[in-house]
């Protein structure tokens, strides 16, 4: 068929795609998901091929096609949709092909992975979120047939499976939890079975340091200390100073599955603050502090800072980092002793009062 058939462009690409490939409803109607809201990719699908076959009768009737036969395989590729006009135009047979994406299946895995999701569900009443498990066959698949027919609309079978599916779960009161799940349903195509990822909890925590030289990850211990591998939990640090600098303004720390409400331990003193969701768990991580107070204490003979015994003296430096408030006093060649961070100002002193009262 000519390429310029028609005004319409959904229609115009559809047909490109129908005279190389056979596509059920939700596949057609996937490549142009983006478009059209509120329909769902079968509504879409089976809509766009309609429009289809009513031009493809009405070219038919005012005698713009010489030739039927070059119309075959669009009507072929367009499945029932496209049997009735074949039926009463062409003397063929009409063939009965698989979609060249999901192979006539998508139909069947929604309504088995609702099926499974819902029983798991029953049983154990979690905060969950849905995943889907495509083989690499079926990803290559999708992404080379998006790519080489410029489908800007295309969505992904895993996001038409996950939508669809959490909407029929959240219209039984099961609705998917975003921003905090407990778990992940993950449906795998190939096996068709649900696997239960259970969610690591990430737990706010507000932290002193008294110590010097016990890092928080086992990665930078250089003595075998740290405080991971003392607590052995993951740990998340949004921010931090090197080990050898003493914290005295409560700093938050970030760790999975972690229960106890306070904890001493290496020096290290632990706050529990509250659990945090995906967007708190975002916005911590995000926000860094504008400015902070080092207490820097070194020899020097002569008077600088505040004395404290026979040229040990100290004095603070605002900074927004240690190195920037080592910077300053280069010019001051001193023989610095230890560091300590004294206060640190910023938006996280916010959040964490926020989070603190939400408990």
């Amino acid at each position: 068929m000519s390429k310029n058939s028609s005004d319409n462009w959904v229609v115009n690409q559809s047909i490109r795609l129908l005279e190389k490939y056979p596509l059920c409803d939700a596949c057609l109607g996937r490549s142009f998901a983006k478009l059209g809201r509120g329909l769902s990719n079968d509504e879409r699908g089976r809509a766009i091929k309609i429009s289809i076959m009513m031009e493809l009768d009405r070219k038919i009737k005012d005698h713009q096609l010489k030739d039927l036969d070059e119309i075959s395989e669009i009507l072929f590729n367009m499945k029932s949709v496209g049997k009735s006009l074949h039926d009463q135009y062409l003397k063929s047979q009409f063939q009965s092909r698989p979609c060249y994406l999901c192979n006539d299946v998508l139909s069947e895995v929604k309504e088995d992975f609702f099926s499974k999701a819902l029983t798991i569900l029953r049983e154990r009443r979690l905060r969950y979120v849905l995943g889907v498990k495509l083989s690499s066959r079926v990803q290559e698949l999708e992404m080379d047939f998006a790519i080489s027919n410029g489908l800007v609309y295309y969505e992904s079978m895993k996001a038409e499976i996950r939508r669809d599916v959490g909407k029929r779960l959240s219209a039984l009161g099961f609705e998917p939890e975003i921003d905090n799940p407990e778990a992940e349903l993950i449906y795998d195509l190939d096996s068709r079975t649900v696997e239960v990822i259970t969610k690591s909890k990430r737990v706010l925590y507000l932290f002193t340091r008294l110590s010097r030289g016990v890092p928080i990850s086992s990665w930078y211990s250089k003595q075998g200390d740290s405080l991971d591998k003392e607590i052995e939990k993951k740990i998340i640090v949004p921010f931090i100073e090197p080990s050898d600098v003493r914290i005295m303004d409560p700093y938050p720390l970030i760790i999975e599955d972690m229960e106890k409400d306070e904890m001493e331990v290496l020096g290290y003193k632990l706050l529990k603050v509250s659990n945090l969701n995906k967007s708190e768990f975002r916005l911590i991580m995000q926000t860094k502090p504008l400015s902070k107070v080092y207490r820097i204490t070194f020899y020097s003979e002569e008077k600088i800072g505040h004395e404290i015994y026979e040229g040990v003296q100290d004095m603070l430096v605002e900074a927004k980092s240690l190195e920037e408030a080592m910077l300053k006093i280069k010019d001051l060649n001193l023989q610095v002793i230890s560091v300590d961070l004294l206060k640190a100002e910023g938006k996280h002193e916010r959040i964490r009062a926020l989070l603190n009262r939400r408990e």
